[in-house]
């Protein structure tokens, strides 16, 4: 019967160790792990995930090429408010690139999350 306790205590403590290897501490959290995240990104990367753009506002220098990498399992676009580019549908999993030419500041969204805030800023200097 000892031995069957011992090996159910075991299983427990493996599974929990397997579970959280992949998370860290966040104080913030009351459950006391967050899952760390694909990692940092490429410099001028936007990260679309849980439909929102990260970050949301980004500064780039003229003529530099900012790519918008989809994290989601559903498509999303990175659409200019004033019609200067629209990537068009950006799968799950795949990237589109704008490049910006020409100082100024930029409103961007998503065409198909709009209504749920999904927008971002691109400040080009």
């Amino acid at each position: 019967m000892r031995s069957i306790k011992l090996l159910a205590a075991g299983t427990a403590f493996m599974v929990l160790a397997l579970v959280t290897s992949g998370c860290k501490s966040d104080p913030s959290n009351p459950y006391g792990s967050t899952p760390t995240g694909p990692g940092p990104t490429s410099p001028n990367t936007i990260v679309m995930a849980g439909s929102v753009f990260s970050p949301v506002a980004d500064t780039v220098a003229v003529g530099t090429t900012v790519t918008w990498k989809n994290n989601d399992a559903y498509a999303h676009t990175s659409t200019s408010d004033t019609g200067i580019w629209d990537t068009g549908n950006i799968a799950g999993g795949a990237s589109a690139t704008t490049t910006f030419n020409t100082a100024g500041t930029y409103a961007y969204h998503c065409t198909y999350h709009v209504g749920m805030g999904m927008r971002g800023t691109i400040v080009v200097k």
